[in-house]
């Protein structure tokens, strides 16, 4: 027996088909002019396309709506490579820049006026003391020097007879003064004479060697014209100015250490410390005695001082850590319970064996890399050196 649909569902399917066909007579007379003239598939495809569009679009909304404060919160911290520091006892250093200087380096200078005659040395020669180096030439001076003595000899005989008279009363002794008197100026005059003869030769004051040559053979020179410079090779300096700050921790007699430009490290002793200031930098000068038996240091050469002044406990960093707070302090970068928090340093020493800082408490975690992108009270993720990702 066939069973009868209830007559309410069959109301309701009518409903639904009158809703229908309505709908479709209303999109036949509305409908774009553009639409009616696509095919079928062009109108699938399009319809689609709007449907996938806008189910993409609700997903990015959507996700981005769904995204928790703490996921965001941990995408945001930033993450910095840290290293522990050791310190071990060193020796706290002054480093001054500075340059070597001859102690002793003199121009050998004219005495007395006349042409070159001869010179005995070339420029890098190493002479003796008393050497001679410029001969200027002797004109009458040799004539003169004669004329001296025979005014001397003169002189002389006449004071002996003045002598031998006085004692039989026929001379007074204002006249036995008189000859006396003109016998000392004739030996004066003789020994003036002698001087400037030997003057025509200018002589090496020391050991050394001759660094320059002023003059050629035929050369005139007046009294202070100079013939030559005369460098001394031992000792050298190396000298320098050191702050209000610095000064009164060096003292005479220190060890000290010269790094020269060229290469060469050379081991001196303070040898000097100014106790006035430059009125101009408000800094003193300093001097090291460096020994230089081979004659191999150069005056002017550019050169690093080091002054070991006491013991302090150091950690050896990398350079590039140093970083500079807003008001110019010179520290780094650490890591406090996951916050950065800036330290100042000093900087003990800096060589070839890497930079030596003091100031910081022993197994401070600091910053090696990323301290510039971070900023003090800055929460960040510390990873150790090594450590996998």
């Amino acid at each position: 027996m066939t069973r009868q649909k209830p007559r309410s569902d069959r109301g309701a399917r009518n409903m639904f088909r009158n809703f229908i066909d309505g709908l479709r007579d209303w999109w036949a007379a509305h409908q774009p002019a553009f639409w009616s003239r696509l095919s079928p598939a062009y109108r699938s495809a399009l319809v689609i396309l709007v449907v996938v569009v806008l189910w993409i679009a609700s997903g990015v909304l959507g996700g981005s709506r769904d995204d928790g404060p703490a996921e965001a919160k941990t995408n945001d911290t930033p993450r910095v490579q840290v290293a522990l520091l050791n310190q071990i006892s060193r020796n706290a250093t002054i480093t001054v820049r500075g340059r070597t200087e001859a102690l002793h380096a003199v121009d050998i200078k004219a005495e007395v006026e006349g042409s070159v005659q001869a010179l005995h040395f070339e420029r890098g020669d190493h002479v003796k003391k008393g050497q001679v180096l410029c001969e200027i030439k002797t004109n009458d001076r040799l004539a003169k020097l004669d004329q001296a003595r025979a005014m001397v000899a003169q002189t002389s005989k006449q004071h002996e007879v003045d002598l031998d008279l006085a004692k039989n009363g026929f001379r007074s002794k204002i006249q036995v003064a008189t000859s006396a008197a003109q016998l000392e100026a004739a030996r004066a005059n003789e020994r003036s004479m002698q001087v400037q003869l030997a003057n025509t030769k200018m002589t090496a004051p020391f050991d050394g060697i001759a660094d320059d040559r002023y003059v050629d053979i035929g050369d005139y020179m007046r009294v202070g014209d100079k013939c030559a410079l005369v460098i001394a090779p031992e000792p050298f300096l190396a000298i320098g100015t050191v702050s209000e700050q610095q000064v009164g921790q060096i003292k005479a007699g220190d060890p000290a250490t010269a790094v020269l430009v060229t290469g060469e490290t050379v081991q001196g002793k303070v040898r000097f410390v100014a106790a006035k200031a430059d009125d101009t930098t408000r800094t003193f000068r300093i001097e090291v005695e460096l020994p230089n038996p081979d004659a191999k240091l150069r005056d002017g050469v550019s050169a690093d001082i080091h002054i070991p002044v006491r013991q302090v406990m150091a950690a050896k960093i990398s350079p590039g850590i140093l970083v500079l707070n807003d008001g110019g302090v010179v520290g780094v970068r650490t890591v406090v319970a996951g916050v950065v928090r800036f330290k100042p340093v000093q900087i003990i020493s800096d060589g070839p064996d890497g930079m030596w800082i003091s100031g910081l408490p022993q197994g401070t975690t600091v910053i090696t890399v990323g301290q510039e992108f971070v900023n003090d009270g800055e929460h960040v993720e510390a990873v150790r050196a090594g450590a996998k990702a």
